[in-house]
């Protein structure tokens, strides 16, 4: 999300790049709480902790890709591959928050 926003000014499209991300979130939030585990107290927590390293992770790996040197890198067309890379992330973080939950039960 920091890289997202911090290329909102800098990028062309960098707020396709934000509505992406915050698809991805309500994505992710939205199949959490259709699963029953993730609905209690304990479970909403989780699944925000989940969410913020997962963001964290995401964040860090953007970094690398599109601004390696410190400054932006574009690909083109081909940087657009790099943008998905948050969906993998947040599949993974939400199969383990709901295992974490499932036990803490």
């Amino acid at each position: 999300m920091v890289t997202a926003v911090y290329s909102l000014s800098r990028v062309n499209g960098g707020a396709v790049w934000l509505l992406f991300w915050l698809a991805g979130v309500l994505a992710y939030l939205g199949i959490c709480f259709m699963i029953k585990h993730n609905r209690t107290g304990k479970g909403i927590g989780t699944i925000l902790i989940g969410l913020l390293i997962a963001e964290a992770v995401t964040d860090f790996l953007w970094g690398l890709i599109y601004y390696p040197h410190g400054s932006y890198v574009n690909y083109g067309a081909r940087g657009v591959a790099g943008i998905f890379l948050c969906i993998p992330i947040l599949i993974v973080t939400l199969v383990i928050v709901t295992k974490i939950n499932k036990i803490r039960r």
